[in-house]
């Protein structure tokens, strides 16, 4: 079989492909965890009741998951390049909404079309990387891109930090940020071409040659053989381990106040402080992810996540556990969360489903622990301790999952396999035989 594959119109670095689709991950953390301070600050100025906040930050996380299933199914119909350059205006517009409207129909209007676009962004620009990089470097990259997520978290906890006391301001800086950088990243990403595997892949479609990456394009390969077993894996998987960070996540500072009698503006300057230490803990496991020792880290942090969430149980609940629980949880996932689930998302679909698969995955994961979080407050106050072990059993239950998919051997790397040929009238003689 003879390719017509095209060259890419320019040469760009992998690693400057990376930090710029990357920076997805960056407003996508900075976005959630800043709405989050930022809704406080409005209820606080312009007197948002609890029940419009619920339905704002719901607005917001379900966006997200519709974003990703959409704009996974359009990264690979349409193209990468043309999916993220329009998400990041989209993300600087619903970014910019609240900046200067503080009515809730226009709040509303605003965080949902910044969550649909942050959710579309993702899997595209995640698929972007790995297309740009090679196996001696996808890990690293992708791994550095949601390291970009936790500079997310910290520029966003940084902003409301210096910006405290300020009134109205202090939110409308926080979603200053979000716009600042989306319209930053939009003229960056504007010198990234498109992706030559998704080129070519387009080029063997409509030219009728059948490779993998060319016929695999359909939403029921995800659920038919030898796609079915990553899917179900990786949803099994990354649901299962996102649960807990998500609740405890969202719950850390409530559990700080209420528990340990913690001010918000105290306990928010302890996660600040934690945010150098899980991006130096990053740097590490991007050293490591694309050698053998990959499987060994993942189950070290299997240990430490699944860990974490008994600390205040086995030893009391008090500031120094509570900070300790989020300290090692954190450190946990690095290697055994949503870093690794980057890396082997991308890995196992072939390219017109790539970013439709990791898009439906990021989708269910984000929604399940959404919906989780409403009877949180009643479970603490029922029993503290029963709510952390239950989050450290779905810390075990999901890495179990992980390391059955990887210990199976079917958990493969796309990559290596893709550009095979696939003879279809072959395969219909001999099964008419």
């Amino acid at each position: 079989m003879t390719e017509a594959i095209p060259a890419p119109p320019r040469a760009v670095n992998a690693w400057w492909v990376g930090t710029v689709a990357g920076m997805a991950s960056f407003v996508d953390g900075a976005a959630l965890n800043g709405v989050g301070f930022a809704l406080v600050i409005l209820q606080q100025t312009i007197g948002l009741t609890p029940g419009q906040i619920g339905v704002l930050t719901s607005a917001l996380t379900f966006g997200v998951a519709v974003g990703a299933l959409i704009g996974g199914r359009l990264g690979d119909r349409f193209g990468r390049r043309r999916v993220f350059v329009v998400t990041m205006i989209f993300i600087a517009l619903g970014a910019s909404v609240p900046i200067v409207a503080t009515a809730f129909p226009l709040l509303l209007l605003g965080l949902g079309v910044l969550g649909v676009a942050i959710g579309a962004d993702i899997p595209v620009s995640l698929a972007t990387i790995a297309e740009a990089a090679t196996d001696q470097n996808r890990g690293k990259i992708l791994v550095m891109s949601n390291l970009l997520a936790g500079v997310g978290i910290g520029a966003v906890v940084l902003v409301a930090t210096l910006t405290g006391g300020t009134g109205i301001f202090a939110a409308q800086a926080i979603f200053g940020l979000i716009a600042v950088v989306a319209v930053i990243v939009l003229a960056l990403r504007l010198t990234i071409p498109e992706s030559t595997s998704w080129r070519a892949a387009r080029l063997e479609q409509t030219q009728g040659v059948h490779t993998v990456r060319a016929d695999r394009s359909k939403l029921r390969d995800l659920i038919t053989p030898p796609l079915r077993f990553p899917f179900l894996i990786l949803v099994g998987f990354f649901t299962l381990v996102s649960i807990p960070i998500t609740l405890f996540g969202s719950y850390a500072a409530y559990i700080g106040a209420n528990f340990t009698g913690t001010p918000v503006s105290e306990f928010s300057v302890f996660v600040l402080f934690l945010v150098p230490l899980a991006i130096i803990v990053q740097v590490i496991f991007m050293r490591v992810v694309d050698t053998r020792f990959r499987l060994t880290f993942f189950i070290l942090g299997g240990i430490l996540y699944v860990a974490a969430y008994l600390i205040p149980v086995i030893l009391g609940m008090n500031l120094a556990t509570l900070v300790t629980t989020v300290l090692v949880s954190g450190m946990g996932t690095v290697f055994c969360g949503e870093p690794i689930f980057r890396v082997w998302v991308n890995e196992a679909f072939p390219t017109m489903l790539r970013s439709t698969g990791q898009g439906v995955i990021f989708a269910i994961a984000r929604l399940v622990p959404a919906l989780l979080l409403v009877p949180v407050p009643f479970l603490l106050s029922s029993s503290i301790n029963g709510f952390l072990i239950a989050l450290s059993v779905l810390a075990a239950a999901g890495i179990a999952v992980g390391w059955f998919g990887v210990r199976s051997g079917r958990l493969i790397n796309e990559f290596h396999h893709e550009t095979e040929s696939i003879d279809i009238t072959a395969a219909t003689s001999s099964s008419a035989s």
